[in-house]
């Protein structure tokens, strides 16, 4: 390919006429090379010749003849001869050491430029590859492979930033750095260059005092380099390539491993938006489903007192017995207090998800409340054993804690088994509440994800209700001030514990500072 700059091609093609070399000839350092033997010939030629004809006029010195052929104007002649051929000669050779030059400056250029070329197009080749590509693993593998191709390396890693201090190894090519292996922000090599956001190149320079708590491998290579990944001023990771000892890399070659490491961030931030949008559409469609879900399960839990209600109101207009008309009533009674119920729980959801109605918090005899509470669960048919104080005062809100003791107890005999205990256990500024079944327990997988909204653990949908009261529990826990969590029971079963305050924040500041 002619890369070569006009302006070059015409001087040469002007020193190279000036120099005698003829138009069909081929420009080149071996035809100056001719051109200069020929030169120096045709002058050695001259000076035989001419200190032939030099001898010879000396020796007929004493003879007649022309004027012109006296000894004294024939060696005059010669000499002026010999000079006009040494200033031909020296001439040319100005103008044949320009064309030497200009042929070799001609070659460089043309080496460096079609290396240039054939680097921008390994670039843009890796630049087409890294676009066509979203996934993140893949995205890091294509980079690897393009950078250890152009450099002719042996091995390399791609280690992104973990945090603020740590780098990790995602991923890795040859070599001996294991995948997921991390590093701290200023040791190794490429804790040095994340930290100084420098690009670092060494050869046979992997000394410990200028690299302090570098990887003392047995394998180390020869040469390498390091460069930070940087996209709109924030440092995403480095870029580590090395070579054996045969290869040392240069700063040409740091040049290009530059320029290639701004598509390179560019192409990891892109695919990290990717890998945020599809979490991001992941939740949307569980949120979807569980939305779905909430839906058939509220449609499900309201049609059942509804049907009851219809069935009873029906049945009372055709019964003409008083003791039959009561007993409709309560079963009318009680359905509409299980909607008032439901309802009750979206209302209290909707509220906690926008922060409304922020509880008042004051000082609250836990262990009161407790025992009215089971008193409740006791006549609606739900049996709760006590061990709890004969006081206990937290600070919270006494209707949010009527609601958690109500929903936890509920939880329990719907997923547990009997005998529900609840148990009160005190420390310092703080106070434990726990309600404990004898049920197959929580698995931990489960353990978080039954806080969750509308998330049912009996997917079957054979126990009643919509999903919103252990949801309810941790949001009344944590607006007072508390958290919630469950973990196994010590005889088997599930402990639901809740946290709550013993003191005002302002009286744990006092007693602390005291």
């Amino acid at each position: 390919m002619d890369v070569i700059p006009t302006e070059i091609r015409d001087r040469i093609k002007y020193e190279a006429r000036v120099a005698g070399l003829g138009q069909g000839t081929a420009v080149s350092i071996e035809a100056v090379e001719r051109r200069r033997l020929q030169i120096w010939v045709l002058g050695g030629v001259l000076v035989v010749a001419l200190s032939i004809a030099f001898g010879i006029s000396s020796l007929s010195g004493g003879r007649e003849g022309s004027r012109w052929l006296q000894p004294g104007v024939l060696q005059v002649a010669l000499i002026a001869l010999a000079l006009g051929f040494c200033v031909y000669a020296i001439e040319k050779e100005v103008h044949l050491h320009r064309l030497s030059r200009l042929i070799v400056d001609e070659r460089v250029l043309n080496s460096a430029l079609s290396k240039s070329l054939q680097q921008h197009s390994a670039l843009m080749a890796a630049g087409r590859a890294l676009n066509s590509v979203l996934d993140l693993d893949e995205v890091l593998d294509v980079i690897l492979a393009s950078a250890l191709d152009m450099l002719r390396a042996s091995a390399g890693s791609v280690m992104l930033l973990e945090g603020d201090d740590a780098l990790r190894a995602v991923a890795v090519r040859g070599g001996e750095t294991p995948r997921n292996a991390r590093v701290m922000m200023g040791e190794s090599i490429a804790g040095k260059v994340a930290r100084a956001r420098e690009p670092i190149i060494l050869n046979d320079q992997m000394d410990d005092e200028r690299l302090p708590g570098r990887d003392k491998r047995s394998g180390a290579p020869g040469s390498a380099m390091c460069i930070p990944l940087q996209h709109r001023g924030h440092l995403l990771g480095v870029l580590n390539v090395s070579a054996p000892r045969a290869r040392a890399f240069d700063e040409y070659d740091m040049q290009l491993l530059s320029l290639f490491a701004e598509p390179v961030a560019a192409a990891i931030a892109k695919a990290g938006l990717y890998e945020a949008e599809r979490a991001h559409v992941s939740k949307l469609l569980e949120a979807g489903r569980q939305t779905s879900q909430f839906v058939a399960s509220v449609s499900h839990e309201l049609r059942t007192p509804i049907t009851s209600i219809r069935g009873a109101i029906a049945a009372s207009r055709v019964t003409t017995e008083y003791q039959q008309r009561a007993e409709l009533l309560d079963v009318m009674e009680r359905q509409a207090l299980r909607l008032a119920h439901m309802v009750e729980e979206m209302l209290t959801a909707a509220k906690l998800e926008r922060n409304d109605s922020m509880p008042l918090l004051r000082r609250v005899d836990l262990a009161v409340l407790i025992r009215m509470s089971a008193l409740d669960s006791q006549v609606a048919g739900r049996p709760v054993e006590l061990a709890v104080p004969e006081h206990c005062e937290v600070r919270a809100d006494p209707e949010s804690l009527r609601r958690i003791i109500g929903n936890l107890v509920e939880n329990a005999h719907k997923y547990g088994a009997v005998p529900v205990r609840i148990v009160i256990d005190q420390d310092a500024g703080k106070t434990v509440l726990s309600v404990i079944d004898s049920g197959p327990g929580v698995p931990p997988a489960e353990r978080e994800k039954i806080f969750d909204r509308f998330y049912r653990s009996d997917t079957n949908g054979e126990k009643p209700g919509v999903g919103l009261g252990l949801p309810i529990v941790r949001g009344l826990a944590e607006a007072c001030g508390g958290s919630v969590w469950v973990e196994d029971a010590p005889g088997g079963g599930a402990a639901f514990r809740v946290s709550l305050r013993t003191r005002a924040v302002d009286e744990q500041e006092v007693a602390s500072v005291s």
